[in-house]
């Protein structure tokens, strides 16, 4: 959400897996993105990108030369371009997309859950939003207010496992299955 400017947010997986995300929209040294996964066996953790490695060591100073990115464009131009190849070569190979609609469905319904969070002062569970979401297509998605109207394929649930029949046709299931001109070959020349 665009409300906030500061925000904190927990999600808690099954097994007592938690996750903390803390968002800033004001960096003033920069576009601040760092992660970190802890775990009983061992740590991983990524840091800013910034325009060079070079650091200063100091006496009153220790840390890098230059401030971070202070553009998301600049931070993720290397993931766009990787990522803009990946879809290209997806279409020029006729296979799957290495993020498909499920992937942004899913953080569409993590953050509509963090909005209802903030807004009811109380934990939502993914469930609840994911009950209330109606794709009509893999590429158009809404929210459900007091709908009963379903078209036939269509059906909200509250487990998380289904989300991959919320967005339907699966094209690449159907590329499996032969693709439309295939069909349409096989019906005039047999």
């Amino acid at each position: 959400s665009e409300a906030f400017d500061t925000a904190g947010c927990i999600v808690r997986y099954p097994g007592g897996v938690n996750a903390m995300v803390d968002v800033c929209r004001q960096s003033s040294y920069g576009y601040d993105q760092r992660a970190e996964v802890l775990g009983t066996s061992g740590m991983i953790a990524t840091d800013n990108v910034y325009p060079n490695t070079a650091k200063i060591y100091k006496n009153d100073f220790t840390g890098n030369a230059d401030m971070p990115f202070d553009f998301f464009l600049s931070r993720y131009f290397e993931a766009y371009v990787t990522e803009t190849e990946a879809f290209c070569k997806s279409l020029v190979e006729d296979s799957p997309v290495p993020c498909t609609g499920i992937d942004g469905l899913v953080a569409l319904v993590m953050s509509l859950a963090a909005d209802k969070s903030a807004a009811e002062g109380r934990w939502v569970k993914f469930s609840e939003i994911i009950e209330q979401v109606y794709c009509s297509s893999p590429t158009e998605c809404s929210l459900l207010v007091d709908s009963d109207v379903f078209p036939e394929g269509f059906k909200p649930t509250s487990d998380i496992k289904d989300l991959g029949n919320i967005v339907v046709p699966d094209v690449d299931k159907q590329k499996e299955d032969g693709s439309f001109m295939d069909k349409f070959k096989s019906m005039i020349w047999s």
